[in-house]
């Protein structure tokens, strides 16, 4: 089956949806990106992002802006608070709105009714149990405002919104990695972070997750890094939590268009419904798991297709997965996603280990609504 047909087929599951609400066919580049803190230019990898009303909204990120790939280039980590206007063509005009209470980068980012929250992650200094929720004035400067900090610091998990319950996943949880899952209710923040039942088998290291459903979150992908015993292991398959059982069980991992298995850790995810899971990018599963586990000294000097991210954009829902289509442009790893009602935005990330991306890409047809979904 051609690529088109595919996303014919996984569209036509949509129910109510018509074929041409929302495609993955083709794509836009967009223009613009931050420039106002020195290095950000370049691009970043594991920016929080999200949008609030018309605006997306991206902020902090990482990157190796001097001498990219010397063995003692440093990482710069950012703290701007930028905002473009959501549009249906293919200009982006960012300004900083403000800045965050520190340069971080490495948490997770998730966009609700009342702004932007943002979760742990790490820089020079460690990693962070901070959380904040950023909203726009009326000038369209942001305000940061803080909640209840997580009991732990996290950094490199995943995080979604199920209802409105938020969850922090994986992850490295006061420096090792977790199998710990966090829950935090927005309609009742003076009960702060509550502990659910841990996720089964290996922990996850740059997981990804999302909602399925109002009362279900599922988790994919991500590492569990080596050990004094055991070298390091990739988690391939998915879990799913059900908030009415507080139980798990098991998913089937994605398949790309020749049937073979897909490792979607270090990829992207959004929901473009509460129920449908979009993913792109993500590292490859061989070349990731033997460099990680027997590094090479040349590792870092091969050209970019040598590393094989993952050029897939694929959706999930009750049905399984399928595959929507492909294309270089989105094989990043640590990149960004953001939905409005212009399209799905992929934001930065990497190209190769080290070298970051300062392109922004669209999925230009307009993304599903939740409403459209029956």
């Amino acid at each position: 089956m051609s690529i088109k047909n595919l996303i014919m087929s996984s569209l036509s599951l949509l129910s109510g949806l018509s074929a041409n609400a929302f495609t993955t066919d083709s794509l836009t580049q967009m223009k613009g990106f931050p420039t106002t803190e020195t290095g950000i230019e370049q691009g970043v990898s594991a920016c929080f992002a999200g949008h609030i009303g018309a605006y997306i909204v991206m902020a902090g990120g990482c990157n190796f802006p001097v001498n990219t790939l010397a063995p003692d280039s440093k990482k710069k980590f950012y703290k701007g608070i930028y905002s473009a206007r959501s549009t249906t063509g293919d200009q982006l005009a960012w300004t900083q709105i403000g800045s965050l209470p520190e340069p971080i980068a490495y948490g997770v980012a998730v966009s609700c009714a009342d702004g932007m929250i943002i979760a742990g992650g790490q820089n020079e200094s460690g990693s962070k149990h901070g959380v904040y929720r950023i909203t726009l004035a009326k000038d369209g400067q942001a305000r940061v405002t803080a909640l209840p900090s997580m009991p732990c610091k996290v950094d490199n998990m995943a995080g979604a919104l199920v209802g409105r319950h938020l969850y922090i996943v994986g992850g490295m949880v006061d420096g090792k990695a977790s199998n710990r899952v966090l829950c935090l209710d927005l309609d009742h923040l003076n009960r702060g972070w509550k502990d659910i039942q841990p996720f089964p088998g290996l922990p996850r290291v740059q997981p990804i997750a999302g909602s399925l459903g109002e009362r279900k979150l599922c988790l994919f992908g991500g590492f569990a890094p080596a050990t004094s015993e055991k070298e390091a292991q990739l988690a391939m398959d998915g879990y799913l939590f059900d908030e009415e059982t507080a139980t798990w069980k098991n998913l089937d991992c994605p398949k790309d268009d020749t049937g073979e298995d897909l490792f979607v850790g270090g990829g992207a995810a959004i929901n473009i419904a509460t129920d449908h899971l979009l993913v792109t990018g993500g590292v490859n599963k061989d070349i990731f798991l033997s460099a990680v586990n027997h590094p090479q000294p040349d590792y870092l000097s091969h050209p970019i297709a040598w590393y094989q991210f993952n050029p897939y954009t694929l959706l999930y829902n009750e049905g399984g997965w399928q595959v929507l289509s492909k294309h270089t442009e989105t094989a990043r790893a640590g990149a960004a996603m953001v939905k409005t009602d212009d399209g799905v935005f992929v934001i930065g990330g990497e190209l190769k280990p080290r070298v970051r991306s300062n392109q922004i890409i669209k999925y230009p047809e307009q993304a599903p609504h939740e409403r459209e979904i029956k």
